[in-house]
C-alpha cells in the first residue's frame, strides 16, 4: 500500500546548527493516528516542517501518495491542499478580527465560492466543538479556544493529513478533554492525524502508532510496543506511561493503554491469584 505521506532518507536541520534529522524515514498511512514523540530539540518540529512543505530537507525526499513533493511555489500550494500543519502557539496562526473570518482565510484564498467557504467554516468549527465561537472576537478567546480555532482554520482546508504540534500543551484538564473529543471527531470524519506531544499517556491511549525521534533518527512502530521499550524511552529522555510502568512493576505480560484497561488487568490478576472458594490458607476444609 502506498503511504499517504512519506519522508524518505531525509536529512534536515537549520542553518548554523547541527543536523537534527539524519537519514530519517517515516511512513504515514491513510487513517492512522500517529504520535510523534521525543525530547525538546530532538527534531519533532523540524520533521513536521519538512512534511508540511515549509522546510526543504538538505537531502532526501518527501512523497505524497508515492509522488515526490515539488518544492516550487506551485507545487507547495498544491501540497498544502492535502497537508496542513497547526503550530503549538495558536497566536502564530490567528490574524483576523473574529473567529469565522479567521477560519475562512484559507478557503477564501483558494478562490472558493462564498457559500462553500461558509459551509467549510461551519463544518470545521462544529468538528472542533467551537461553532458557538463563530462571532467571537479572536482576542476574547481563552487559550484552549484559540487552539481549537487555529485547528479549525487548518481543517477548513479539508486536508488529507493534519500535523498538530503539541495540541494539548498548556491546556487544563477540561481543555485536554475537549481537544481529545475534537480529535476523535476529526478521525471519524476521515482525517489522518500526526500529533507531536510530550504526553506519553495521551499518546499511548490515543495513537495507533508512534514515531520516536532520538539521536537524529526516527523509530516507528505500534505505540504500545515502542513505549514499553525501556531502552528507547531512556535514550529519548521520555518517561514510560504509568499504565505500562504499572504492568511492568507487577511482572504482568500486558500492555494496558488507559485506565479502563489497567483496571481490567488488575481485576484479572486478582481473580487469578485468589484462592478457590471454600478454602482456607490454600487448604480445603
Amino acid at each position: 500500500m502506498t503511504a499517504l505521506l512519506q519522508a524518505d532518507h531525509v536529512v534536515a536541520g537549520h542553518p548554523g546548527r547541527p543536523r537534527v534529522l539524519d537519514d530519517v524515514t517515516l511512513h504515514i498511512e491513510r487513517g492512522t493516528r500517529l504520535a510523534l514523540l521525543g525530547a525538546n530539540g530532538s527534531g519533532k518540529t523540524t520533521l513536521m516542517s519538512v512534511l508540511s512543505g515549509s522546510l526543504e530537507p538538505a537531502s532526501g525526499r518527501v512523497l505524497r501518495e508515492g509522488e515526490p513533493l515539488d518544492w516550487s511555489r506551485k507545487g507547495l500550494r498544491e501540497h498544502r491542499r492535502h497537508v496542513q500543519m497547526v503550530l503549538q502557539d495558536p497566536d502564530a496562526q490567528l490574524f483576523s478580527a473574529d473567529v469565522a473570518q479567521d477560519v475562512s482565510f484559507g478557503p477564501m484564498n483558494l478562490g472558493l465560492p462564498v457559500d462553500e467557504v461558509r459551509e467549510r467554516v461551519d463544518q470545521s468549527l462544529r468538528l472542533l466543538g467551537a461553532d458557538h465561537l463563530a462571532e467571537r472576537a479572536t482576542h476574547h478567546l481563552s487559550y484552549g479556544e484559540r487552539k481549537r480555532v487555529a485547528t479549525a482554520g487548518a481543517v477548513a482546508m479539508r486536508p488529507d493529513l493534519l500535523l498538530l504540534d503539541e495540541p494539548t500543551a498548556g491546556l487544563d484538564p477540561a481543555g485536554v478533554r475537549q481537544m481529545r473529543e475534537a480529535l476523535d471527531r476529526l478521525t471519524a470524519a476521515g482525517t489522518t492525524i500526526l500529533m507531536a506531544t510530550h504526553d506519553v499517556a495521551l499518546a499511548l491511549d490515543w495513537a495507533d502508532e508512534a514515531a520516536v525521534v532520538c539521536d537524529a533518527a526516527v523509530r516507528q512502530g505500534p505505540v504500545d510496543e515502542l513505549l514499553a521499550d525501556s531502552g528507547l524511552i531512556a535514550r529519548a529522555h521520555l518517561e514510560k506511561p504509568w499504565a505500562l510502568a504499572l504492568a511492568a512493576a507487577l511482572g504482568l505480560d500486558r500492555r494496558p493503554r488507559n485506565l479502563e484497561q489497567a483496571i481490567a488487568m488488575l481485576t484479572d490478576a486478582t481473580s487469578t491469584d485468589a484462592p478457590p472458594t471454600g478454602t482456607h490458607d490454600g487448604a480445603a476444609r
